[in-house]
């Protein structure tokens, strides 16, 4: 609220409060979100980001628009597809992408800057919507309208009307998950780390020893049976009595059982299984999982086209057969077939084959 106007409706988000913590008093307590920078430690995480965000940045926009140029070179700091796989990053592990668009004064746009999430606080005040953006590297900062901002967002939802436009990343809902491969992945490393000598006990039936005296049989016993002396022949005195701990059978059967893990975060990103190195529905054909892939990666394509043509005009698109069919294989064996059919003559078909680049 404001003193001039006590009747203003403010409302604000910083997209800074996406971080994995957030304080109370003294504490800091799991905000059921996991940063991008502990995502992208987790292979499994950083598999299936890396293919979703490369895969978009790879295909080229089309359309009537007159911004369809830009967006294919969109910056002088970087290609299209750095430009692009840094927004789609950001969408993944935010739920958030924004777009500064810098305009010359005739209102004609020069030049697109990603802005990280953390960087922006997001503005509603008497509906209408405003973007700070915190000053880094060399860019100044400063507020930017709703009309120079691209904000791209998944899954936006809330109970006041500045929550319903802000997005939330899968993360959210991988917290528990990555936590126990997390759990995991140490307990498994501490194994294999001790697994040369595991963790033993050596008794002495009578006496109570002191600290020095544990210290020496500990040191002594290690000395004559680690090292040069690894597998050879033990020899206790009839004094000790030697006992291994092995591992707990059900941990260890937890420890080989992790793929539930992997499938929840393919599935909570819309990816098939089988495209994140497992082996998936052995049962499907390669189109169906392809179809399903691209499928997925609508969740992400739309929410970010229907951003630039809501506030760029319309007629834009993203050239979705780059994604579907790399190879163009597929395109090939289409061609073949309207010449076979009649469909097209020979001509056509040489022109239609030159125009995608295949000859």
């Amino acid at each position: 609220m404001s003193l001039l106007n006590p009747f203003e409706r403010r409302d604000s988000r910083s997209m800074g409060s996406t971080a994995s913590f957030i304080v109370q008093g003294q504490h800091l307590v799991p905000n059921n979100l996991i940063s991008a920078m502990e995502a992208l430690k987790n292979s499994d995480l950083y598999s299936v980001t890396s293919l979703i965000s490369s895969d978009i940045a790879g295909a080229d926009f089309i359309g009537t628009n007159e911004n369809v140029a830009l967006f294919n070179k969109p910056n002088t700091l970087s290609n299209k597809v750095n430009f692009w796989q840094t927004v789609v990053l950001n969408l993944l592990l935010s739920g958030n992408a924004f777009i500064y668009l810098e305009k010359n004064p005739k209102g004609i746009i020069t030049n697109m800057r990603p802005i990280p999430s953390s960087m922006v606080t997001v503005d509603l005040t008497d509906d209408v919507l405003s973007y700070d953006i915190m000053a880094y590297d060399t860019f100044l900062g400063g507020t930017a309208s709703a009309d120079e901002m691209i904000h791209a967002r998944i899954m936006a939802y809330g109970e006041s009307p500045l929550d319903a436009l802000v997005g939330h990343s899968p993360l959210e809902a991988l917290g528990n998950e990555v936590a126990q491969q997390k759990e995991a992945t140490r307990l498994t490393l501490s194994t294999i780390k001790n697994a040369i000598n595991p963790t033993s006990v050596i008794q002495i039936p009578e006496g109570t020893l002191s600290k020095e005296a544990k210290n020496t049989i500990r040191t002594e016993f290690e000395q004559a049976n680690t090292g040069e002396h690894s597998g050879r022949v033990m020899v206790l005195d009839q004094s000790a009595d030697f006992k291994t701990i092995s591992i707990n059978a059900d941990v260890a059967k937890y420890l080989t059982q992790l793929d539930w893990g992997r499938n929840q975060i393919t599935k909570t990103f819309g990816v098939p299984d089988s495209y994140l190195n497992g082996q998936g529905d052995q049962q499907s054909s390669l189109d169906q999982i392809s179809a399903l892939y691209v499928g997925g990666l609508n969740r992400y394509i739309e929410p970010l086209l229907s951003e630039l043509n809501f506030k760029l005009g319309g007629g834009i698109r993203l050239d979705m057969s780059q994604i579907m069919d790399y190879s163009k294989t597929t395109f090939k064996k289409d061609i073949s077939d309207w010449v076979k059919n009649g469909v097209l003559t020979p001509d056509e078909a040489k022109q239609l084959l030159i125009r995608k680049e295949v000859i």
